[in-house]
Formats: C-alpha cells, sequence, structure tokens
C-alpha cells in the first residue's frame, strides 16, 4: 500500500495517476469529503479522511502502509511542522520507503516556503527510513491560473518580471517519475533534481501560446500591489501572501537558473517533453 498525501492538488492528482496506471494499491490521506469523492471518481478505492495537521488521523492513515509519498501544502506557515508530523508517523509505523517532493534549489534561505522544505529534507535523510527526495523545477502547468487572462485579454501577467529564465517542468511527468520512484527499489537512497531542461521566460512561454493559437500574447510584470490585493480578497493569509512575495522577488532578479534534463530523462526512460508540447494538450481541453 501506497499512502499519497497532498493526493488532491497539482502534484498529488498526476502521483495518483501514474500509480493507478501501474497497478499500485493506492491510499489518499484526504481533509474534505468532497476531495475524497473526488478520488474515487479517478479510481482511489481506499480513501483515509483525515487532516494531516492531526496526529491521531495522519497515523490512521499510515497503518499498514509500505511507502509513503509527501506533497506539502503550497506557501503554507507550518508546512515544517506537517512535514515532520508525517515522517515522525512513518518511522513509528515502520513505512519501508518514504518519498518527499521538496523544490527546486531548497537552500534559496530568501524564500521562506523553500527553506521549510530544506527543514523536512534534512529529517528525511536523518530519520533512518529508506527515502527518496525530489526537487521539482516550475509547473508548465502554473499557466491555468492565467490562463482566462491570456484567452481573454492576450496578455501572460506574472509578479516578477517577464525575461527572467525559469527552469520548468511537466507535472504530468513529474507524477509518472514519482510513481516510477515509489515502485521501483532501485531509485531509492537519493535525492533528485528534475527538470525538462528546458528553461523559458514569460515572455517566451507567450510567444509560444500566441504561435500555437494563432492570436497575439505578450507576457508583462503584474503589480504586485494588485496581486497582493486579490490575494486578499481570497483569502491569502498574512504569511503566505509575503511568502509568494519573497519568491516574486527572487524571481525578479534571479529567474529559476539551471534545469537538467539527465534524471528526469533516466528516470522515464525517454526525453522529457518541452513547454509546446504541454501547451498543445493543455490547449485541446482548454475552457
Amino acid at each position: 500500500m501506497i499512502l499519497v498525501v497532498g493526493a488532491s492538488g497539482a502534484v498529488g492528482l498526476p502521483v495518483v495517476k501514474h500509480l493507478l496506471k501501474r497497478g499500485a494499491p493506492v491510499r489518499a490521506l484526504s481533509s474534505r469529503e468532497s476531495s475524497g469523492a473526488a478520488l474515487r471518481e479517478r479510481g482511489v478505492t481506499d480513501v483515509a479522511l483525515g487532516d494531516f495537521r492531526s496526529d491521531d488521523d495522519v497515523r490512521r492513515a499510515m497503518a499498514g502502509v509500505k511507502s509513503v509519498i509527501q506533497i506539502p501544502p503550497r506557501f503554507t506557515e507550518d508546512e515544517a511542522a506537517i512535514g515532520l508530523r508525517i515522517l515522525a508517523a512513518a518511522k513509528a509505523a515502520g513505512v519501508g520507503h518514504y518519498v518527499f517532493v521538496s523544490a527546486f534549489h531548497p537552500q534559496m534561505r530568501s524564500m521562506d516556503h523553500h527553506w521549510s522544505k530544506l527543514l523536512v529534507e534534512e529529517a528525511v535523510i536523518e530519520s533512518g527510513i529508506p527515502f527518496t527526495i525530489i526537487q521539482p523545477a516550475m509547473f508548465m502547468q502554473n499557466m491555468r491560473i492565467e490562463w482566462p487572462v491570456i484567452r481573454d485579454r492576450g496578455v501572460y501577467p506574472r509578479p516578477y518580471s517577464p525575461d527572467r529564465k525559469l527552469a520548468l517542468i511537466d507535472t504530468d511527468e513529474l507524477g509518472e517519475a514519482a510513481a516510477i520512484i515509489l515502485t521501483q527499489q532501485s531509485f531509492q537512497g537519493a535525492t533528485f533534481e528534475l527538470a525538462s531542461g528546458q528553461s523559458l521566460t514569460h515572455a517566451e512561454m507567450a510567444a509560444i501560446i500566441a504561435a500555437e493559437t494563432g492570436k497575439p500574447v505578450r507576457a508583462l510584470k503584474r503589480d504586485p500591489a494588485e496581486w497582493t490585493d486579490w490575494a486578499q480578497k481570497n483569502g491569502w493569509k498574512p504569511w503566505s501572501i509575503e511568502a509568494y512575495l519573497k519568491m516574486c522577488r527572487h524571481y525578479d532578479v534571479h529567474g529559476y537558473p539551471g534545469g537538467n534534463a539527465l534524471v528526469l530523462r533516466t528516470i522515464l526512460g525517454r526525453a522529457p517533453g518541452d513547454f509546446r508540447s504541454f501547451l498543445r494538450r493543455f490547449l485541446a481541453n482548454a475552457p
């Protein structure tokens, strides 16, 4: 049995999809009945309803589990505490393989949500559990957030420079790689940077979108104050807003450099896809 913590998110859903394709038995920890129902519709037969902030709920979800993959919640103040709680429960349950989905360059101290992941990485390494740490690059699927604006106004707005290179990965391939790691023992005992090998600016992404849609699209830097107003209206907490803005300030100066495809290509057994191939799949079903 493989327990997926964070099964309903941008990474969790592709992980679940590819685990099921490989015939692996999957249990998903879900905090809401609606999310659990959606996972059951996707083929997950074992859904443990519970809160990853509850020791008892996590302990119950861990019962009889052979492997765990923990996908942290994004921009969450107690992210490290959540990770340490799940790790401790896995150790107590005698789990045989712990996979932690961290972030590309977690050592970047100027980004709080990266530093939180580094603290969990340290604990994973010291836990005594056979482990694999995954450090994925920026998700190509992030474009979905801005898609209505891209479609309706022909602009691709992000709260940082549109001219900084960003290492990318398709979350479907990230999910596939994670499923392979969870079902093949040969990938244990390592930390893997996962990237497609393609780094693009948002201006370059906008040009590809324009070419594929046949409509003009330009990237622009969204006013961080305007984004903050949007985030507040949508229920973002102050810590989360500041963590996101710190990330934007970092990207504005440095981008997201690096992104070698060697590891992802080795795990998948083929060359990773690029942004254009992802976009074509996205456009085939885009609203």
